[in-house]
C-alpha cells in the first residue's frame, strides 16, 4: 500500500491495482489528485461515500515547497480543508489508499425501472450496499418522466474482462440541432430513450458500462453550440426532498434543459471542507451555454439556499461570492486554518477569485 502520484487517472490505479474504489466518478480520465480535491463522488456514495472514504494520508506541497503529511490522526485539520478544498491548499503530491479496501468487480447486473414523477421516482430509487444506481429525469416532459439504472456486482469471468486500460475517447460530434430542440427535437430524442428502457431485462453489463456510461448523446457537448455546456449540479438534504419539484422547475424557467440525472448522497465526514455532500440528493442538470439565462439562476440559487441546498464547486461557473458565502456557511473556519498554512495567499484559481475565497 504504497503513495500514489496525484497525476495518475483514477482508472490506470483501478486496472493496476483491482481495487474497489468509492466515489468512482462518471468521467475515466479524473486524476487522483483531482478526485481529492473535489472530493468527488459516485452511484455508489449512499452506502460507500465520496472519495474520501478510500484515503488514508495525503502528501501536500506547502507555500515554503516543504512537504507536509496528513491524514485524520496527523495535521487532521489540514487533511479536512485539502479534501474537498479544490487544491486551494497546496498541490497535492501523492495519496495513500485506505488498507481495507475491497476487490473490484469487472461484471454487474444491471436492472432498469422506468416510470413517472419526482415521487415515483424516489419510492423506486434503491441504493442498498453494493448497488450502484442512477437516474435519468426528463425534464422537457411536464409528468417528469425517469429511467433508473440499479448495477449490483456479479461473478462473472473472462480472459478479456479488464486486464487492459480503458482508453476508450468521447465521440465528438457537433449536432445543437437537437439541443436546441428545434421542432421538438430533443423532446423526441427523450421519449425515444424512454420508451427504448421499457420492459427491459436485466443484463450482465461491464464495468466501464456502470462507472463510464457517456455516450453520443449523453454527452451533451455533441448537441450543444460549439460544443459548449454548463452543467448546474446540486446537493438538497433529504430532509427538503419534498421540494425538489418545486426546485428543478425554478432550474429549468426559462432554460433549455439537455440532460438530467439524480444520485443518492451519504454524509459529509467532516464541515471543514467545501464538499457538497450531503445525506440527501444530487441532481445535475445541463445546458447549452449560448442560451443560459444567468437572470432566472439567481431565483433557483436563492431558493436553494433556503433549502440548506449546495452547488458542486467542480462543476460551477456561475454562482456569485454572496451566493457562495450563504451556501457554504463554514468559509470562515476554513479560511482560518488555509490562512495559517498558506499566508502569502499563493494558491488560488479561477473559482477561488471569482468567489472571492481565499480573501486575505
Amino acid at each position: 500500500n504504497d503513495y500514489i502520484n496525484s497525476q495518475i487517472e483514477l482508472e490506470e490505479v483501478i486496472s493496476k491495482t483491482k481495487l474497489n474504489l468509492a466515489g468512482v466518478p462518471g468521467k475515466n480520465n479524473v486524476t487522483v489528485g483531482g478526485a481529492v480535491a473535489a472530493d468527488v463522488h459516485g452511484k455508489d456514495c449512499k452506502w460507500a461515500g465520496s472519495f474520501i472514504k478510500n484515503i488514508k494520508s495525503i502528501k501536500l506541497l506547502n507555500y515554503k515547497n516543504q512537504i507536509i503529511n496528513c491524514s485524520r490522526n496527523l495535521n487532521s485539520e489540514i487533511f479536512y480543508t485539502t479534501v474537498g478544498g479544490y487544491g486551494l491548499t497546496g498541490p497535492i503530491l501523492e495519496v495513500k489508499f485506505t488498507e481495507d479496501l475491497m476487490k473490484r468487480n469487472d461484471f454487474f447486473e444491471m436492472q432498469t425501472k422506468i416510470g413517472i414523477g419526482l415521487q415515483d421516482l424516489i419510492l423506486n430509487f434503491s441504493n442498498n450496499k453494493n448497488e450502484y444506481t442512477v437516474g435519468w429525469i426528463d425534464l422537457l416532459s411536464k409528468e417528469f418522466k425517469w429511467v433508473i439504472e440499479t448495477s449490483t456486482p456479479v461473478n462473472k469471468h473472462s480472459k478479456n474482462s479488464f486486464d487492459k486500460l480503458n482508453t476508450s475517447k468521447d465521440i465528438k460530434l457537433s449536432i445543437p440541432f437537437l439541443g436546441n430542440n428545434y421542432l421538438r427535437s430533443m423532446n423526441m430524442v427523450n421519449n425515444i430513450y424512454y420508451l427504448s428502457k421499457k420492459n427491459k431485462k436485466k443484463k450482465i453489463v461491464k464495468r466501464n458500462k456502470v462507472l463510464y456510461p457517456l455516450g453520443v448523446l449523453s454527452n451533451t457537448k455533441n448537441i450543444s453550440s460549439s460544443r459548449k455546456i454548463i452543467q448546474v449540479q446540486f446537493s438538497i438534504p433529504l430532509l427538503f426532498q419534498s421540494e425538489l419539484w418545486n426546485l428543478l422547475c425554478l432550474l429549468k424557467y426559462n432554460q433549455k434543459p439537455l440532460l438530467c440525472s439524480i444520485k443518492r448522497l451519504s454524509e459529509n465526514e467532516t464541515n471543514l471542507n467545501f464538499s457538497f455532500i450531503q445525506d440527501g440528493w444530487t441532481i445535475a442538470v445541463d445546458f447549452p451555454a449560448k442560451d443560459f439565462d444567468y437572470n432566472s439562476i439567481r431565483i433557483f440559487y436563492k431558493k436553494l439556499i433556503e433549502l440548506q441546498g449546495k452547488i458542486y464547486l467542480a462543476k460551477d461557473s456561475t454562482l456569485n461570492k454572496s451566493e457562495f458565502n450563504e451556501m457554504y456557511s463554514n468559509h470562515a473556519e476554513w479560511q482560518k486554518i488555509v490562512k495559517s498554512i498558506d499566508p502569502n495567499n499563493i494558491f488560488q484559481s479561477e473559482l477561488s477569485n471569482r468567489l472571492n475565497i481565499k480573501n486575505w
